[in-house]
């Protein structure tokens, strides 16, 4: 054999190797593959010969099967079996509620669900074809034209979008009928037991100082819980009049059967207690469902509310309604609690009686109820800081507009000031916390890579795996308390001369825990509070990113909750989604082959994998969030193999589709184009110091600066 042709054959194959995916420093990051079943020629004929009649019929059962929902939703509300204000059900419906649009939507797509589902069962099962292989087909078919469920697919498809557009797919979907039907626990284990077991062997709760991260501040935990509010939605499938589903009883014991909606998949506690024992249920509603433009039958596509771009439609609103809500449509500003001036500046308060921002039983009594574009804005008080500054920050650059353009209307210093406060804001974004995530090697390399125009609009959603996986890693970083470090740095500095700041020290050594504060704020929120807040965010540590949840996170035990169980709404939401199992994402991150335990150990400590085996039978079912957050962190990234691949993956997308990252260069966007995430924090509060960079520790080389000194207001 010649040596050109040994040369030629391995150029050949390092060229078919680049096209299935690229190097990103030491990164794989994909385009996953996405499996072609195909059907063979007596299958496919047999499938191609249904008549039409046949297809209008299975979309006539479909339609009428979900108005035949409506009697049983009328027996619920009448048995008052619907979310209750103030419950541990409502603060996991703010956290995935729906607006009008989303229900209107979900409400046709699950009557495309439907009608699929009698295709498949008339014809598909019938003949012993599979439901991956009925699925592929289906997926091709276009619903019949002339059909209610197709002219309002149409519509809906045609109208704009806001947001609304269904989760994409990494890899196919995982449900048992190939359609829908998620993996029962007699396959899997319950999510509640996996929650409970993913804490750490002494049992507690809590995490100590050795297991805090040695590198970033929790403002790196406060910018992702952010960018995931503006970027992914799942919402929950409502009744058709609009009423949110219950699963669980008032006493947290699951429902009688006649009680029983089909959008119903709670998490019970089934290690530690019978089904209908008491307090052994948390409420999980099936998220909403999603067309597609092509209006075909297929398998359950799930709802993204969010937009798939970095907008800061959290703050602005997804639709032009909720937009609408915010603005004050005089100079350009949105609404907010007015204070002494433009940096104590407040978010406006929740007026409406609607309970869609706040979990409590009497919503305006001795809480803190703040208004946004997005429900999430009250999930914590983390939350609520971040959402805080880039409202001050669009209002400062309104009034700043406003001075050079006397002429200027409210509209165009809206949108203008919209548009500088989106543009400072992924700037932050992709070149501070994206290295600070990911490291700086992996961000340039994302951000280095070339405008696209040929990505597809399906392309440009957001994954499945992102939204409800990935993503989702911060909340592994999360403490319990945020620490008073405005107390203990005057402690330090010897600013105890009165007898009131040594009370505060020994009274007030942390600001809030968390627990107590999700959807449910008693703080009293003033802009002295939230500098203090932010002074701490700045100090304070995250903890590692590990399989381990604090408890205001997770439940302790499976009996009595007392608050909501993220980790275990996550495992649910990543069954209820399709998703496949961690495993075949690693496999395909690492062009690798996972064959045993044993061959985890390369990316998970052994420790994690003994917790592991404790709850799953078989490492092939471990689910993605789970085997995610257990991952050994990559050198210079926040998060392991597969979480880094899936996140890499999603974001270069998104830095690909997105030609305006760089704020516009015409004068009026010039004065901000270099601001960065520490000027932004300087120039919305009354901080004294901020690090360079928020998201890492000060340090030698991540020194403090004098707001005074370095930076300036707007």
């Amino acid at each position: 054999m010649s040596k050109s042709f040994i040369n030629n054959f391995i150029c050949l194959f390092y060229l078919f190797i680049y096209a299935q995916y690229k190097i990103v420093s030491g990164v794989v990051v994909f385009d996953f593959p996405q499996n072609q079943i195909s059907l063979n020629a007596a299958e496919q004929n047999f499938l191609s010969a249904i008549s039409t009649n046949d297809w209008l019929q299975f979309v006539e059962f479909g339609v009428d099967s979900i108005n035949k929902q409506k009697r049983l939703e009328e027996n619920l509300l009448n048995a008052q079996v619907t979310v209750q204000n103030g419950s541990i059900s409502h603060v996991q419906l703010l956290d995935c509620l729906p607006n009008s649009k989303a229900q209107t939507e979900s409400d046709i797509a699950g009557k495309i669900l439907k009608s699929s589902l009698y295709a498949y069962n008339a014809k598909c099962a019938v003949r012993g074809i599979s439901g991956e292989k009925c699925e592929a087909y289906l997926s091709t078919k276009e619903l019949p034209k002339g059909s209610y469920v197709y002219e309002k697919c149409l519509q809906i498809s045609k109208d704009p979008r806001d947001g609304h557009h269904p989760f994409r797919r990494l890899l196919p979907a995982n449900y048992k009928d190939g359609f829908y039907k998620m993996y029962s626990e007699d396959k899997l284990p319950a999510p509640r037991d996996i929650s409970t077991k993913a804490l750490h062997s002494s049992n507690t709760g809590f995490k100590n100082d050795v297991l805090d991260d040695k590198q970033n501040t929790l403002a790196l935990v406060q910018w992702s819980q952010f960018i995931e509010h503006d970027l992914s939605k799942p919402v929950v499938t409502s009744m058709s009049n609009g009423y949110a589903i219950e699963c669980c009883d008032t006493d947290n014991s699951e429902l009688l059967p006649r009680y029983y909606h089909p959008a119903c998949a709670p998490l019970l506690a089934k290690s530690d207690a019978s089904v209908y024992s008491r307090g052994t249920c948390l409420n999980y509603v099936r998220s909403a469902l999603a067309i597609d433009d092509k209006c075909t039958f297929g398998a359950a596509k799930q709802l993204n509310q969010a937009t798939s771009t970095l907008d800061l439609s959290q703050l602005y609103g997804f639709t032009e309604d909720a937009q609408n809500q915010m603005r004050t449509f005089t100079d350009g500003k949105i609404k907010s609690t007015r204070g002494s001036n433009d940096k104590e500046d407040l978010l406006p308060m929740a007026l409406d009686e609607t309970h869609t921002f706040c979990a409590l039983k009497k919503q305006f009594q001795n809480s803190t109820c703040f208004m946004a574009g997005d429900s999430r804005v009250n999930n914590n008080p983390f939350a609520i800081i971040i959402y805080t500054l880039f409202m001050r920050n669009h209002n400062q650059i309104t009034k700043q507009l406003k001075l050079e353009h006397h002429n200027w209307d409210d509209e165009r210093l809206f949108q203008t000031a919209k548009s500088i406060n989106i543009g400072i804001y992924r700037r932050i974004v992709m070149n501070e916390w994206l290295p600070a995530l990911l490291g700086r090697s992996v961000a340039l390399d994302i951000m280095g890579q070339p405008l696209s125009s040929k990505l597809t609009s399906s392309e440009l959603d957001i994954s499945n795996e992102f939204a409800v996986a990935a993503i989702r890693f911060y909340y592994s970083m999360m403490p319990n308390e945020l620490h008073n470090y405005s107390i203990l740095n005057r402690r330090r500095s010897g600013d105890l001369n009165n007898l009131k700041n040594v009370i505060n020290v020994l009274s007030e050594p942390n600001l809030f825990t968390l627990k107590d504060h999700i959807y449910k704020s008693m703080l009293t929120f003033t802009a002295t509070f939230i500098n203090n807040m932010l002074e701490s965010l700045l100090q304070q540590r995250a903890m590692k990113m590990d399989a381990t949840y604090v408890d205001s996170l997770i439940l302790l035990n499976n009996l009595r909750p007392s608050h909501a169980d993220i980790l275990a709404f996550d495992i649910q939401r990543g069954r209820d989604h399709g998703l496949q199992g961690y495993v075949k994402y690693l496999e395909i991150c690492e062009n690798t082959k996972i064959t045993s335990w044993k061959d985890l150990e390369k990316y998970i400590n052994k420790e994690e994998i003994e917790k592991l085996k404790s709850v799953y039978s078989d490492w092939a079912d471990i689910d993605l969030i789970v085997g995610g957050i257990s991952e050994i962190p990559k050198t210079g990234s926040t998060v392991g193999t597969t979480f880094t691949c899936i996140l890499a993956e999603q974001l270069s997308k998104i830095r690909q589709s997105q030609k305006d990252f760089e704020i516009n260069k015409s004068p009026d966007f010039k004065k901000y184009e270099t601001m960065n995430a520490a000027e932004l924090l300087c120039a919305n509060s009354d901080l004294e110091v901020v690090q360079e960079n928020i998201f890492q520790l000060k340090s030698e080389k991540n020194v403090v600066i004098s707001c005074d000194r370095r930076f300036h207001a707007l």
